[in-house]
């Protein structure tokens, strides 16, 4: 993935107040969270936070596992945020659209 592509996906996914949210929540927090815990913090439904999730996962801003239980037929998925840093500027974008040819 070029770095200009890098760099749409992860502005993508930080284009939107819950994503914005959940990211707050989760440097607040300090650790790794389940995913109802990070719903009811931020007050949206489980499967609204989700899909939120994903996106986030899919911008190598957040990662998660599972977790089964002892003793539970019962997973649960936790999150955390992984480091990023975005620099943007109308130079680093230039050059960026010039080296991939784009």
């Amino acid at each position: 993935m070029s770095q200009l592509t890098d760099l749409a996906t992860k502005l993508d996914a930080l284009g939107h107040p819950i994503r914005l949210k959940i990211i707050a929540t989760l440097v607040q927090n300090q650790q790794q969270m389940y995913l109802n815990e990070i719903a009811i913090k931020i007050g949206v439904s489980r499967a609204l936070a989700k899909i939120h999730l994903k996106k986030l996962e899919k911008a190598a801003i957040v990662k998660s596992h599972i977790v089964t239980a002892e003793g539970e037929a019962k997973a649960l998925r936790y999150y955390e945020l992984l480091p990023f840093d975005i620099h943007v500027s109308p130079q680093m974008l230039r050059m960026e659209v010039e080296k991939n040819g784009q």
